[in-house]
């Protein structure tokens, strides 16, 4: 299987270096047996990744952040053509549910899988994001695949926030690896009340419709991290069919901060004001004057009113090891 290299080049510095020196050997070792791509614009991994998806006996690896995976998953959903992931981002987040930490921390370590042919392929699910305006009208721009987790509210104003200080400091790793965090925190003193309702088919016993209209955020996931390693879905699978679903009730600026930290470290199920669910289906609607805000994959999104769904076995995913 030929193995197409789709590389971010606006990826961590450090990590593109190490990588570039470990695929140089490599590809010198299995000359012939691989293609890479470095990214030169805003939608060429996409670009790139399309016309893979129409090839055969081809395996794309996308190699960056989460903003990289998501374009390449995004191409290559509901195709034959199987993708595989290098993580050389700043969160790494998706790569948390499907990666051990030696292959997360060592892009060695997956080039010499990858070129050995030392991995499986899994069918695994997406979820499939509509967002509609107020007339019922579908907003394309605002509409993809999700790989790893979309949410609405606090979380996307801090992600707002986060690319902010990335963007301001390109070259600082410590900026990099504190952005997240630090801007959750600056947010909380802020607007913590976000108004919208949600109708989910749920098998818990509790209404289908949410009973308040006013809330911090919700997170609809396919995976279990997003936001430099913020876990709001611990027990989610990538190949079970479900999404697993967290919303957070408005409540006051202590309660914030404390439900943060459980929030961060996935041990928030139990408290009152998380309404932990999984569900093949999700509607949200906003219930304000303003449209609802999110983000899927770490990519921005607004609609009055978004879609969740499931799919399973959307995409074919090749994991590290036999």
């Amino acid at each position: 299987m030929k193995k197409l290299f789709i590389v971010n080049s606006r990826a961590d510095s450090k990590a593109l270096a190490r990588f570039k020196t470990a695929y140089s050997g490599l590809a010198n070792e299995h000359q012939g047996s691989s293609e890479i791509v470095y990214t030169e614009f805003a939608g060429h991994a996409s670009e790139v990744a399309s016309k893979a998806a129409k090839q055969y006996g081809v395996l794309v690896i996308a190699c960056g952040g989460d903003g990289t995976i998501h374009e390449v998953a995004n191409s290559l959903a509901e195709s034959k053509t199987p993708m595989a992931v290098i993580p050389l981002g700043t969160g790494n987040d998706f790569t948390r549910s499907v990666m051990d930490e030696d292959h997360r921390s060592n892009c060695e370590i997956c080039l010499s899988d990858l070129f050995n042919d030392n991995f499986k392929v899994r069918d695994t699910d997406m979820i499939k994001v509509t967002s509609f305006d107020r007339n019922g009208n579908k907003i394309d721009s605002s509409s993809a695949w999700c790989l790893n987790v979309a949410s609405i509210g606090l979380d996307t104003e801090v992600q707002l926030r986060a690319k902010g200080k990335v963007l301001a400091h390109p070259d600082s790793g410590f900026v990099r690896s504190t952005a997240y965090i630090t801007s959750a925190l600056g947010c909380l003193f802020g607007n913590r009340k976000f108004h919208f309702k949600y109708t989910a088919l749920r098998g818990d016993g509790k209404p289908n419709v949410s009973v308040k209209d006013v809330f911090t955020m919700i997170a609809v996931c396919n995976a279990s991290y997003y936001g430099d390693g913020f876990c709001p879905a611990p027990n989610a699978k990538t190949d079970d069919g479900l999404i697993n679903c967290c919303s957070i009730e408005s409540v006051n600026l202590f309660r914030s901060l404390f439900l943060l930290t459980k929030y961060k470290k996935g041990r928030h199920e139990g408290y009152k004001e998380a309404d932990v669910f999984v569900t093949t289906k999700l509607t949200v609607e906003s219930t304000g004057a303003r449209d609802l805000n999110g983000n899927y994959d770490g990519e921005d999104f607004s609609g009055h009113k978004v879609d969740f769904e499931c799919c399973p076995g959307a995409i074919k995913l090749a994991l590290y090891g036999k």
